[in-house]
């Protein structure tokens, strides 16, 4: 029986990500750009503290 494993380029993908990211930022205003990010930030603190959360003493 064959194996069949997949490969993932992780530094391409991540290059496709920061080409996207540059593109929708560079679209914005300072203003919107700023609060974006702001609001990103915050979803991700949150995200973490759930995490933090849902772990077993």
């Amino acid at each position: 029986m064959e194996t069949k494993t997949e490969t993932f380029d992780a530094v391409a993908k991540l290059r496709k990500w920061r080409e996207a990211t540059s593109q929708k930022l560079n679209a914005m205003s300072r203003a919107k750009r700023l609060a974006y990010l702001k609001n990103l930030g915050e979803r991700v603190r949150a995200e973490i503290r759930s995490r933090q959360d849902a772990k077993p003493a």
